[in-house]
């Protein structure tokens, strides 16, 4: 992500005073409207019973209304497809230019101390932290914290900073591309529909078989990288790449737009029947991966939500989003170390409603409020002192 690009998406944002001529309205009010919204679905996840992609789902006390549950599922779920492949895709589109401006060996630097340093310390400090702080009193960690969290069989959590551990990975690999690469002149060939369709193909192939080893949602290995959706987040973030160099970062052609509207369209559309049906027929899990009919779906009606539907919600956000308002300095500012802590402010919010008696539904929607409201304001908190202000 550039430097100005970590304003797009859960990257750093950069410090007053260091603004280019380049840096754009929309690009902050897409990257606050995406943050926001992902704390809080997390918020409303917490008590999800299908699936369990959020820390606290595992300790709910209280579970959704399965017609609540299945509603948000089939309404919300296929838009949840469009944020993470729309990060990596603005990431892509704001990277080229970072480079040009820092040259490989800076960039690298600074990709390492603004994703990598918040990374670790999430991920190695923490993130165990606030797991242990969750699990020990219910017993599921009886032992020490560093029995439960440093020993030789534990699994390191990411949680949602999976997505900076990711980019930080593209990036360095873009790095060495242009390092090794040889010069080339002109702009790289433009991306027509074909060329979408035949990312979209291959992308579907990618997910379906990367799902066979890890099925979506699941863990990866000794980490959680979420390796089932690396296939759609390294063309998101390619195409954002070879788009920046046809001038997408300012807007993406017209008729490419229309195609990929319609596309991402039908695309929703299938998707929600295809988990509605997935759902009446308890087959949920098995399209998650595997080699069956429902994973093939999945993926295949997955692919262009993941390709068409971030280019055209970029194309949105271009013509509809590029204004400055009073309030976009502080939440602009705030919201990558607000995406950072939105762990300890809904789980803090989650565990002080486990002894009030209220349904799921109610908990979820205060959850997810106060949640997106205290992650803002610890992080803004946060950012006041230097040394973290320097890296986020």
């Amino acid at each position: 992500m550039a430097t100005h690009a970590t304003n797009a998406g859960p990257g750093p944002a950069r410090p007053a005073g260091e603004e280019h001529p380049e840096r754009q309205a929309w690009i902050d009010n897409l990257k606050v409207l995406l943050i926001t919204a992902i704390i809080a679905i997390h918020g409303l996840l917490s008590y999800a019973g299908t699936i369990e992609v959020w820390t606290y789902t595992e300790f709910r006390e209280v579970t959704l209304h399965p017609a609540v549950e299945g509603a948000l599922l089939v309404l919300v779920a296929p838009f949840g497809f469009f944020m993470i492949a729309l990060l990596f895709l603005v990431a892509g589109l704001l990277t080229p230019g970072s480079m040009d401006r820092k040259g490989v060996g800076r960039f690298t630097i600074d990709r390492l101390l603004r994703l990598g340093v918040p990374f670790l310390v999430f991920v190695l400090l923490l993130e165990p932290t606030l797991t242990y702080a969750l699990e020990h009193p219910l017993g599921d960690a009886p032992g020490t914290w560093t029995e439960e969290y440093l020993g030789v069989e534990k699994q390191l959590d990411t949680g949602p900073l999976w997505f900076v551990g990711v980019l930080l990975i593209y990036s360095l690999a873009y790095a060495a591309w242009v390092a090794l690469r040889p010069a080339r002149p002109g702009p790289p060939r433009a991306i027509t529909f074909g060329t979408l369709v035949a990312v979209m193909a291959v992308v579907a192939v990618g997910s379906f078989l990367v799902r066979l080893l890890y099925p979506y949602g699941s863990e990866a290995g000794r980490s959680d990288m979420q390796f089932w959706e690396w296939p759609a987040c390294i063309a998101a973030f390619v195409i954002g790449v070879v788009g920046m160099r046809q001038g997408w970062l300012n807007e993406v052609p017209d008729r490419l737009r229309g195609q990929c509207r319609v596309v991402a369209l039908i695309a929703l559309a299938a998707m929600a029947g295809l988990l509605m049906t997935a759902g009446l027929s308890d087959n949920v899990e098995a399209m998650m991966g595997g080699w069956n009919g429902f994973a093939a779906a999945f993926a295949i009606v997955e692919a262009p939500l993941t390709i068409c539907g971030p280019i055209w919600l970029l194309a949105v956000a271009q013509q509809h989003l590029d204004r400055r308002y009073r309030w976009d300095t502080f939440f602009n500012r705030a919201c990558y170390a607000a995406f950072i802590v939105q762990g300890f402010v809904l789980i803090g919010v989650a565990a002080a409603l486990r002894g009030i008696e209220a349904p799921a539904e109610v908990k979820a929607l205060v959850v997810a409020g106060v949640g997106v409201a205290g992650s803002y304001a610890l992080a803004w908190l946060l950012l006041q002192i230097p040394g973290v202000r320097r890296v986020l």
